[in-house]
């Protein structure tokens, strides 16, 4: 595993340890898809909504916000692979949402949770 995957896998570790404090339950970690990936899936009981997570790992004062770098190709191959796996489970839920998590890397990680950050119809 290369130095930026083990980054990328340390900032999944933390945004799904984030998610899990806040009652969300992880239902899958790198989902893989001929589209793409998905970093987190989750599930939000409190309003029966499987979300789809895409995790930044940025630099303490990085020019782009982590928000920023998930530009509409990445929102479709997102959005294609969700569907995907929606296909593929027979989960019960209500909703769908795409939340982007950044964490700013820094002597203290920082977490930034941005939820509906895209739509299903970008």
């Amino acid at each position: 595993m290369g130095r930026s995957q083990e980054k990328g896998r340390e900032g999944e570790k933390i945004a799904s340890r984030y998610l899990l404090k806040r009652g969300y339950s992880i239902i899958r970690r790198n989902y893989r898809s001929s589209y793409g990936e998905i970093d987190i899936i989750a599930f939000d009981p409190s309003t029966k909504t499987i979300v789809f997570v895409e995790v930044k790992l940025r630099k303490k004062g990085a020019q782009s916000t982590p928000l920023e770098t998930v530009n509409r190709t990445k929102q479709k191959k997102i959005i294609k692979t969700a569907l995907k796996f929606l296909n593929e489970t027979e989960l019960t839920y209500e909703a769908v949402r795409f939340d982007v998590i950044g964490i700013e890397d820094g002597e203290i990680s920082t977490v930034f949770h941005v939820e509906d950050a895209f739509q299903l119809n970008c």
